[in-house]
Formats: C-alpha cells, sequence, structure tokens
C-alpha cells in the first residue's frame, strides 16, 4: 500500500509552481487545480483509509511509514491543488494521532518547512493548512510548556509575522498563537 502511494503521489511538481514570488496564494489568485487529481483522490483516498483502518497496527506499518515518507508528504502541502493540501491535512493529522513515535519528527519537520519559507524561499503554497494541524496539536500540549514548544513559539510562529503572504495564512497563525 505505501508503495503504491509512493508510485503514485511522491512527485517533483512542474516549474510553474515555483513562479509565484508573492511567497503563496494571494487571497486575489486562483487556485490552480492539477489535471490528474482523480487519480490522485483515488489514491489519497486509500490511504486515508489505510491510515485511519482500526486493524492498522502501527508497530508493524512504521516500517512504511516512516521518517522519508513523512518527509515526502510534507513536501506535496507546495502543491498548488487546495484540495490536494486539504486531503494532506487530513492524513497528516491521522498520522500524527496514530503514531505516536513519529510526533517529534512531525513538529520538527512542520518547523523546517516554516524555516525555509521564512528565513529563505517566502513562497510555499500549504503553510495555512500546516498551521492548521500544528494549531490542533498545540491545542493538545500540557501546561506547563515544554522547553521545545516555547522555542517552537519563538523560532518559527512568532517569524510567520514578517512575511508578506501573512494574509494567506493570518487566521490560522493567530489561531495558534492563541493557543499557546
Amino acid at each position: 500500500m505505501c508503495k503504491m502511494c509512493v508510485n503514485n503521489l511522491f512527485r517533483v511538481f512542474p516549474p510553474n509552481n515555483q513562479s509565484n514570488p508573492s511567497g503563496g496564494e494571494n487571497e486575489d489568485d486562483e487556485p490552480m487545480f492539477d489535471p490528474a487529481w482523480s487519480h490522485l483522490q483515488v489514491v489519497y483516498d486509500l490511504l486515508l483509509k489505510f491510515v485511519t483502518s482500526p486493524s492498522l497496527e502501527a508497530k508493524i506499518a512504521k516500517k512504511y511509514i516512516n521518517h522519508s515518507f513523512i518527509l515526502n508528504l510534507l513536501d506535496l502541502f507546495d502543491s498548488e491543488d487546495p484540495r490536494e493540501r486539504e486531503c494532506l491535512k487530513t492524513i497528516l493529522h491521522r498520522i500524527y494521532g496514530k503514531f505516536m513515535v513519529h510526533r517529534p519528527f512531525i513538529r520538527k519537520s512542520i518547523g523546517n518547512v516554516f524555516y525555509c519559507f521564512i528565513f529563505e524561499t517566502e513562497r510555499h503554497n500549504g503553510v495555512a493548512e500546516l498551521l492548521e494541524i500544528f494549531g490542533s496539536v498545540i491545542s493538545g500540549f500540557a501546561l506547563p510548556l515544554k522547553e521545545e514548544h516555547k522555542i517552537f513559539l519563538w523560532r518559527a510562529l512568532i517569524p510567520l509575522h514578517k512575511p508578506k503572504s501573512l494574509g494567506a495564512y493570518f487566521q490560522q497563525l493567530s489561531f495558534c498563537i492563541h493557543s499557546l
């Protein structure tokens, strides 16, 4: 199942995906819809059913849903197709819930996407969706906050106020900040 997902989902986006100099989607931009969506949607639906299956044992499945698989999923968040990012958001959230062993890695990897966005490219289509996932994660943090979570606030969430495309993800960022 995971190999089928790797072969059908993990891909490099066409060069025009990299041409948006404004740093992600603007509210005025028309969303770009992937012509292969009908095929991709079937694969995403299968992956979601696989990940949420009650018969899936996380201890066995972690061999296949590993760090490399998760990093490839995170790369797909830069898709211009909002339908794909929505599916990815649901799947990554379910992986986070089911695979406790991967939770620190997922948080760190999302942080790395934010760091690259903030300090290097100022463009990424999936910042809002990643913040939605992180907002849900933050809601589950115990008090007092661990040092790791305070550092994430200072190094990622606060600097996310800097990019010009802030309007595209301000609501999700506000939720994260208020939840801390």
